[in-house]
Parts: C-alpha cells; sequence; structure tokens
C-alpha cells in the first residue's frame, strides 16, 4: 500500500522512534503491534490526516466540485425512520460525495470522532463529563422503555422490582462502565439486577430478546418502530425511566465540511416535513418524542 519494501518500513519507524526516544511498536513472534505510546500517536496521527483530507474538500468545494467522504454514525431508531429520507435529499445535491455508515452506539461512535475517523453521530447525548467533549445540537428528547418478548412471563409487570431476577441485556459504553442499568434500579431504592449482559448490535439484542427471557432498554421510538414488527413488547413498570436526548454531536474545535453542513441541514429537512410522519407508524414514532428543532 506505501509502494515501500518492509525493510524502508522498518527503517522509518526506528528513526521515527529514535527521533521521539519512544518505543511506538512492541515486535513478538505473532507479529508488530503498537505500544501504549503509538496508540496515542496513531489518534493523533489520525486526526492529522482527517484534518488534511477536509482541507481537500474545503478547496474542492471552492472550486464548485463537490467530492470527498462524509462518515455518520446514527442510533437505530433514527437510522430506521429520518435516515433513508435525509440520504435521498443528500445525494441529489452531493451526488459525488462517498458516504460512510456506522451503527450509532457510543462505544463506537465516541472513539471514532475523538480520532476524526468519523464526521457526524446522529445519537444520544454522551453521560455526565463525558459530553464536554463534543459538541452537541439536540433534536429529539424521549424517554425509555423496559422490552421483552411478547408472551414473557413478566410482560405484565408493573414494577421494577419483579425485573430483578431477569437477564438484563442493554449496550455497553465502555466510557461509563455500562453502569446506566445500575443506576436505573438504584435511583428507584431498588438492588441491581442480579445478572446483566452488554451488547454492540441491535440485531443481536431483538434476536436474544425473541428467543429468551432476556429484557432489555430501548427508547420508544425504536419500541414504536420495531416491536410490532418483532414481536416485541414494552413491560408497562410504573417507574418513570430515564429520558434521552438525540442530536447531532461533532467533534469540538475545527470546523464542519460543506457536506456535514449539508447533511444536517437535510436531516433537519427531513425531520420537518410533514410528508415524512404521513403513516400510521411514523405517527406512532413522533407522539413518543419531543423534537426539538
Amino acid at each position: 500500500m506505501l509502494n515501500a519494501s518492509p525493510a524502508a518500513i522498518t527503517q522509518s519507524l526506528q528513526q521515527m522512534e529514535g527521533d521521539l526516544r519512544l518505543q511506538l511498536v512492541a515486535r513478538t513472534p505473532s507479529g508488530v503491534t503498537l505500544t501504549a505510546d503509538g496508540r496515542t500517536l496513531l489518534e493523533h496521527a489520525r486526526l492529522i490526516v482527517g484534518q488534511i483530507a477536509r482541507a481537500h474538500q474545503a478547496v474542492d468545494t471552492m472550486r464548485g466540485e463537490t467530492r470527498g467522504r462524509l462518515s455518520i454514525a446514527a442510533t437505530a431508531w433514527v437510522a430506521m425512520t429520518f435516515l433513508p429520507d435525509a440520504v435521498r435529499r443528500f445525494r441529489q445535491i452531493m451526488p459525488e460525495v462517498q458516504l460512510e455508515f456506522f451503527e450509532g452506539l457510543l462505544a463506537i461512535a465516541n472513539p471514532r470522532l475523538r480520532d476524526g475517523s468519523l464526521d457526524i453521530h446522529i445519537g444520544r447525548q454522551s453521560p455526565g463529563e463525558i459530553a464536554s467533549d463534543f459538541d452537541f445540537k439536540p433534536l429529539f428528547l424521549t424517554t425509555l422503555a423496559v422490552v421483552a418478548r411478547q408472551g414473557h412471563p413478566h410482560a405484565e409487570s408493573r414494577a421494577l422490582a419483579d425485573l430483578l431476577v431477569e437477564d438484563w441485556l442493554v449496550a455497553l459504553d465502555a466510557e461509563t462502565e455500562g453502569i446506566a442499568p445500575y443506576n436505573m434500579f438504584k435511583r428507584h431504592g431498588l438492588p441491581s439486577p442480579r445478572s446483566v449482559h452488554f451488547l454492540h448490535s441491535l440485531t443481536v439484542a431483538v434476536s436474544l430478546l425473541q428467543k429468551t427471557d432476556m429484557v432489555s432498554i430501548f427508547p420508544w421510538p425504536l419500541v414504536e418502530r420495531c416491536a410490532p414488527r418483532e414481536s416485541l413488547c414494552a413491560i408497562p413498570v410504573r417507574e418513570q425511566l430515564d429520558e434521552s436526548l438525540v442530536g447531532v454531536v461533532t467533534r469540538p474545535g475545527q470546523p464542519r465540511s460543506a457536506a456535514a453542513d449539508c447533511f444536517v441541514n437535510c436531516l433537519m429537512d427531513t425531520i420537518r416535513d410533514p410528508a415524512s410522519t404521513s403513516t400510521p407508524e411514523m405517527r406512532r414514532v413522533m407522539n413518543s418524542v419531543d423534537v426539538l428543532i
């Protein structure tokens, strides 16, 4: 890929390590890996390379040439509802821009926002102090629901206490060590569930919920979108669960590209368009959120 021999690459690495007076790679019988110092330098290098690419895109835009790549992560319910129409609008305006999509889980989106490999995250606001690491434009406010398969033994339970014995399946946010489900029970004066498992995929979550007695936590728009189709249901617990702010998350301290600005505008136009909520399913989704734009 670099059009250079292995010996030349080794020499370049050794020269870099000598200049920095740090070991950047560890050579083992099983291969070469980055050291902790190497990983730190790589994060800065990716930011530099990404910023150079954005500078080229800005110059192309000034010439009237809209090219380049735009990387987007989208939370599941937005991906299933507003994202397709937003992409269609964007493609009509900037057909030469290549799009790259990721699942909008915090454990996936936040590291990529930091290293510059992701331009936009359409998802929930990061918790606590982590939120200050990013710029955030709110789009929706929604609440959460406990979900399980239809016919679950506790499908009609009215109290979180009834669900302490169940296996819980929740998205892992590595930066807060997945504490959200524990805090939810603590806030209502309950002990932690006996068993909490973590995931990084909605597809895995739905499959496990359908075929086991596991329970999970979904935002209400995802319940409205998925539950009838996937034979899932919301358990009607009386406790008020957390609210969740969903919006456009970007890395601070750098100008947003013309493509990123265009996509955000296309998304907001889609959300505001009455035609986007013309179906009964979309009306149910919209009834489960407060629109903040």
